[in-house]
């Protein structure tokens, strides 16, 4: 890799910002691929219109996010900026040749992690995200991610309580555990999440650890236990996303998901009878193949009745190399649009419910932007004329809806 960027080098092109799309696992290497190009020469800018080089790590789990990355892909050519692409869409660009001036250098899937596996994150904002494994086994029928990524492969626990260590030394106040299957850490390697939480909340101080996403069959009630003991403990914080798709038994199975709402429902149930605050999301799609009137309103009354705090919403889109594909579409696009509609604004209404709980009570969070902090509960609150890294806030009012998070308008809590 490094005798691919010399020429770059050469040319000045000294000066590298990271753009990252898709889910936190991108995140989680983009922070390892920083330290990377720090150490093959590259100053990492936090403005892009400060870099001569963009990373830029793809995202391709839906057709969407596909398109996405070929629109950042397609601004920064336009704009002569030099690219270094990575991520999920790597896979489709093998027969594909973009330029012949140098102007865009690949990193494959396997180079990255090839590049990465070793390497230490580097710390550009209090909260950082760490990758504990990749792949998953998992396999739903719709997947493209489980595909690209492979099989499991867990990251070594003393590596990891080293590195929280040496971040915790750093002043990081938040450390976000990552995987493409969370749950499934440690069965590659003889351990468990569990039991890398436990180690976790006994040798590293000073910090917060958020879970990032965790499959429901992959909870079983010990781990369940760990997480609301350490959640109580104020070593986890209070924010769950537990990827649902549907509330439909029958449209569960189509997809491979491998767990059924009941299943779903008790564990979602025990977190919030234990843990009264948390703010628990989840993952749904909308138009899956086979997806009837009546499924969709399973699914809608059940994020109605659930103490959701947000959701994400998601129309079916077929991807290459997955079972689904070969498969017929039922459910037409206009239809899938709206029942798009019908679950974002029942998230409008979930969203400003959760948050209203909030006002006038007390929360921590960090610095995360500006004056801009988050929530130990997953709440960005504007905190005016305070720039702590970590700070006790009261929670007063909203400043800002936005049709996904709002921003909330909050000040430091002195007690009294």
């Amino acid at each position: 890799m490094a005798k691919k960027l010399d020429g770059q080098r050469k040319r000045r092109v000294n000066k590298l910002y990271l753009k990252t799309l898709g889910c936190k696992v991108n995140y989680a290497e983009s922070e390892k691929l920083a330290n990377f190009f720090k150490k093959e020469g590259y100053e990492i800018v936090e403005n892009e219109k400060e870099a001569d080089t963009i990373l830029l790590n793809t995202c391709a789990v839906t057709k969407e996010a596909e398109k996405n990355s070929y629109k950042w892909l397609n601004f920064y050519k336009k704009r002569n900026y030099q690219i270094i692409l990575t991520g999920c869409l790597t896979p489709f660009l093998k027969d594909q040749k973009f330029s012949s001036n140098g102007q865009i250098k690949i990193i494959s899937m396997e180079e990255k992690q090839r590049l990465i596996e070793k390497e230490e994150i580097l710390p550009i904002r209090r909260r950082v995200f760490l990758k504990i494994v990749d792949g998953c086994e998992q396999l739903c029928n719709y997947c493209l991610v489980s595909r690209i990524r492979g099989r499991i492969k867990s990251v070594c626990e003393d590596w990891l309580i080293k590195e929280c260590q040496r971040l915790s030394n750093l002043g990081i106040k938040e450390i976000v555990l990552c995987g493409i299957n969370l749950g499934s850490y440690g069965k590659d390697i003889g351990s468990s999440l569990k039991n890398l939480l436990l180690r976790l909340a006994k040798e590293v101080k000073n910090l917060r650890f958020r879970l990032s996403s965790l499959e429901i069959n992959t909870i079983d009630k010990e781990l369940l236990t760990t997480i609301i003991k350490l959640t109580k403990e104020g070593i986890i914080c209070p924010h769950f996303h537990l990827p649902l798709q549907s509330a439909a038994n029958r449209i569960l199975m189509k997809m491979g998901r491998n767990y059924t709402v009941e299943e779903y429902e008790q564990v979602l149930i025990s977190l919030i009878e234990n843990i009264p605050d948390a703010n628990i999301g989840c993952d749904v799609m909308v138009g899956y193949i086979g997806e009837e009137e009546e499924d969709f309103l399973a699914t809608y009354h059940f994020l109605e009745r659930m103490p959701f705090g947000y959701f994400h919403v998601f129309p079916f889109s077929k991807r290459p190399f997955t079972p689904a594909f070969k498969e017929e579409e039922t459910v037409s696009y206009q239809k899938k649009k709206e029942r798009l509609k019908i679950l974002l604004t029942l998230r409008a209404k979930k969203i400003e419910k959760y948050c209203q709980k909030f006002f006038n009570k007390v929360r921590s969070g960090i610095l995360i932007e500006d004056d801009i902090y988050l929530t130990d509960n997953y709440l960005n609150v504007k905190v005016k004329n305070v720039q702590k890294a970590m700070l006790a806030i009261k929670v007063l009012d909203f400043y800002k809806k936005d049709k996904n998070f709002p921003i909330l308008l909050g000040e430091e809590f002195k007690g009294g």
